[in-house]
């Protein structure tokens, strides 16, 4: 996708999570499965290169195979993938996973992140894992229904789907607790798209830390949801390789270049702050 596109689709993406009954047609899986074999679409930052399978619903064998345990209604097909439990692995399988979303987000196709509620067993038999591997999230896939579910609306109120911290309780200058404010600067789209992206629970774990001439960015999580049982893995983990991804996709749309370094500033943090990786400007 262009950069345009990409703005499109992180701005209109939204949570699916009733689908048309409609199967998806033959050109729409020969995009995602195009998609899908592309090398360069499965690598992330770190240089893991998950491995993800597309499972399409059928006629011909009972429907939702997977079993989301009635969250999801109608999904014609799953997205879904392994990888080890190390952070930076974690992260790569977000960061590709939700690319995959905001494409097929702008062909017209609906997802869903769903790391905790969906049947672990039932996902795992579809995919051949390696003894450290687990499934960390999946997506259902389909065509959006217009009119949502009754719980589907139940679920969005009780999530708070639509609200999002304020800024400046997620962005800092130099320090935690000193809010970045109007010096964002050229990283103001950036840091829109941040805070719009999706998190397990719409915790929004994610602190960044600007430096005093912001050339740097420092990626914090906060632990939110770390022991829940519902969870593979600790979500916050995935949920800043998605914010990152909408990170890039902000820097890329105005044309400013960086890298990612492991590298922990001194910087004071909270006792819930884990700190992640660091965004260099080139």
């Amino acid at each position: 996708m262009n950069t345009f596109q990409i703005h499109n689709a992180i701005e209109s993406r939204t949570s699916t999570r009733t689908f048309q009954k409609r199967p998806l047609d033959h050109n729409d899986l020969e995009m995602i499965s195009a998609y899908l074999n592309q090398p360069e679409n499965r690598i992330g930052p770190f240089g893991n290169r998950p491995e993800y399978e597309l499972i399409i619903e059928t006629e011909e064998r009972e429907k939702d195979t997977i079993g989301t345990y009635g969250i999801i209604k109608n999904p014609q097909g799953y997205i879904l993938g392994g990888c080890t439990t190390d952070p930076q692995a974690l992260f790569d399988y977000a960061f590709v996973l939700e690319n995959m979303a905001l494409y097929l987000t702008e062909i017209g196709i609906g997802t869903c992140w769903l790391g905790g509620r969906f049947k672990k067993q039932q996902a795992m038999s579809h995919l051949t894992l390696a003894d450290d591997e687990v499934i960390p999230a999946i997506s259902p896939i389909g065509y959006p229904e217009e009119n949502r579910r009754l719980k589907e609306k139940v679920m969005r109120k009780v999530l708070h789907a639509k609200n999002r911290k304020p800024a400046d309780e997620l962005f800092f200058y130099e320090l935690f607790g000193q809010p970045l404010g109007d010096r964002a600067s050229i990283f103001q789209q950036a840091l829109h798209y941040v805070r719009i992206g999706p998190s397990a629970q719409n915790k929004q774990p994610w602190r960044l830390i600007f430096n005093a001439d912001r050339t740097q960015v420092h990626f914090y999580i906060v632990t939110a949801l770390a022991d829940h049982p519902l969870y593979m893995c600790p979500p916050e983990y995935l949920d800043i390789g998605i914010a990152y991804n909408h990170f890039k996709a902000g820097v890329d749309e105005v044309g400013i270049t960086g890298e990612l370094v492991i590298e922990e500033p001194d910087i004071e943090k909270p006792s819930s702050a884990i700190y992640i990786t660091s965004w260099h400007m080139n």
